[in-house]
């Protein structure tokens, strides 16, 4: 059975599901160079059905990341009922949204969009409930029998995140958050406060916060509140559910001070407002995580949703949270609810669950032939060196910055090790160099660590599995030192661990950085320039050695040296 997955919100995005394995999976952004496009997938489409050498006639059913039949049941139609019975319902959804006429939110649209130009019969569609998507791929992908779920974000169709369980039965929702008391939400309008872009520029906050004191923490607090059931939002202090300009009240601006444009100095209070907004997240974070496990004793948790992008909270969580295990899937936010749509559709149609695929490297891929031909007409000189992993090792640990494209493209925000930057982490002079002369990037933000998996313990805690740079973990007393241009202000890094079982050939080259200098860790960032989505294709690439003062590019078995002036 093969089931298409379908976002085209934010972070629009495809993904491949084939007998129940994720087998492709990407963002429509890579390739229209839109950051967080809302595009139709259409590139993204064509990219998974490639990778599976298969055409859209072969598709057995389309998923999609949206149910607009929740939104209409909160308006009063009484023929939809709850999550509790959406399985009964999901499949009558698409005729009865025909009926009432909701094409352009429903399948129509879908169809439509992808119909175009064919004389097959229409493809099924299937909606499925936004933040089941989220859930779906968090459980499926953590491998886990039994787990409690956890999803946050701004909103699906009326909630804004769900506590669930995950078992024999499917997933069974014990609770929804209602929007607009939404953790997400919040988050988002305290970032458009600070002079940054709601639902883009989260992890800017988030970075900011480490340089603040919490000492509003309190206030925040008392209206963003803990209950019984889970979060309640004091409305009177943001418009972000109204149709206003701006996302906070007046009554926020008179508390918590004016707006920062974005051209504005950042402040003492911004600062402080960014470090009390991360401190209240990670608070009602860890109450939702302890009332999941009252209700449901698992030691496991899947967690997803835009929130769970927030590294520093999935820190608190790790090590305050009630639970002996958490995952967290690599493209925890929108772009993944594609896969989850998918996921969900194919157990509903009656398959059976597949082994996760254990690696974010679910994009395109280019082949080598088609990099020597695109490397030979670039006007760029290029070598083959009999092991580009070692070559490139040699040049990070002299000091070099250097573009790393290898096999196939992540499909989540974080670069892994397929289309990163790479430099020595030993050095404040590669943060600097990166921020002045390559990324272009504010000075406030954290570069991450890629070490080895074996050897995480030796530099950061707690020693646990970080695969896809999620978590934030502290950089050990004697570490620091060490690894400055990865140490945050407040001594910790978002770490990513590199196994040589998923990763062997990013695994090398930490290898043999760490043969040169005896430090198996390199300083990882994505492959792009501020503003700009990850390079997707050689010539963005190219592109970018071009443009900027990288020293060279090691792209798939070849080295490209820069052209430093």
């Amino acid at each position: 059975m093969r089931i298409l997955g379908l976002n085209f919100s934010i972070d629009a995005a495809a993904a491949l599901v084939v007998d129940g394995a994720l087998v492709a999976a990407a963002c429509e952004e890579r390739f229209d160079r839109r950051v967080h496009s809302r595009a139709f997938p259409r590139a993204a489409i064509a990219s998974c059905l490639d990778h599976a050498g298969i055409t859209l006639d072969q598709v057995d059913a389309v998923a999609s990341f949206w149910n607009p039949a929740l939104q209409l049941d909160a308006v009063g139609h009484a023929w939809l009922a709850s999550y509790r019975h959406h399985a009964e319902y999901l499949f009558q959804v698409p005729a009865q949204l025909a009926a009432l006429g909701a094409d352009l939110a429903g399948s129509r649209y879908v169809a439509t969009e992808l119909d175009r130009g064919s004389r097959r019969p229409p493809l099924r569609v299937f909606h499925v409930a936004h933040h089941l998507c989220h859930a779906a791929l968090a459980w499926r992908l953590s491998g886990w029998d039994e787990a409690a779920l956890l999803t946050l974000d701004g909103y699906g169709e009326r909630a804004s995140g769900i506590l669930a369980r995950g078992g024999p039965g499917g997933i069974e929702v014990l609770h929804e958050l209602a929007f607009p008391h939404s953790l997400g939400s919040v988050y988002a309008a305290v970032t458009e406060h600070l002079g940054f872009a709601p639902n883009a520029d989260e992890g800017k906050v988030m970075g900011l916060a480490a340089y603040g004191t919490p000492r509003m923490r309190d206030a925040l607090g008392r209206i963003v509140r803990a209950t019984p059931e889970g979060i309640e939002v004091d409305l009177a202090w943001f418009d972000y559910y109204l149709p206003r300009p701006r996302r906070v009240s007046a009554r926020f601006v008179r508390e918590f001070g004016p707006p920062r444009a974005p051209q504005d100095p950042i402040g003492d209070r911004d600062r402080d407002l960014a470090a009390s907004l991360q401190a209240v997240l990670s608070e009602r974070l860890l109450h939702l995580a302890r009332l999941l496990h009252e209700r449901t004793g698992l030691s496991r948790l899947a967690y997803a949703g835009g929130v769970a992008l927030n590294s520093l909270a999935n820190g608190d969580l790790v090590r305050s949270g009630p639970f002996r295990e958490v995952f967290i899937p690599p493209a925890a936010g929108d772009a993944g609810t594609a896969a989850g749509a998918a996921l969900w559709v194919h157990e509903h149609l009656g398959g059976a669950p597949a082994p996760a695929p254990g690696t974010d490297a679910l994009g395109p891929d280019v082949g080598v032939s088609t990099l020597e031909r695109d490397l030979a007409t670039s006007g760029f000189a290029f070598t083959r060196p009999a092991d580009i992993a070692a070559h490139a090792a040699e040049r990070v640990a002299g000091g070099a910055i250097i573009g790393w494209f290898q096999g196939r493209m992540e499909f989540g925000p974080r670069a892994l090790g397929q289309r990163s930057l790479i430099g020595d982490p030993r050095t404040m002079a590669t943060f600097e160099r990166l921020n002045r002369e390559i990324k272009f990037r504010e000075p406030f933000r954290p570069y991450a660590p890629a070490v080895l998996a074996e050897r995480v313990g030796d530099y950061f805690a707690p020693a646990m599995s970080c695969p896809y740079m999620l978590v934030v973990l502290d950089v050990l007393e004697r570490a620091k030192a060490l690894l400055p241009a990865i140490t945050h202000a407040d001594g910790t890094a978002r770490v990513q661990t590199v196994d040589a079982r998923t990763n062997p050939l990013f695994h090398r080259l930490i290898a043999e950085f760490g043969r040169h200098t005896g430090i198996p860790v390199v300083l990882n960032t994505s492959f792009n320039v501020r503003g700009q989505p990850i390079v997707c294709r050689p010539a963005e690439a190219l592109a970018m050695l071009a443009t900027t003062r990288l020293d060279g590019l090691a792209i798939g078995p070849f080295w490209v040296e820069g052209r430093r002036a």
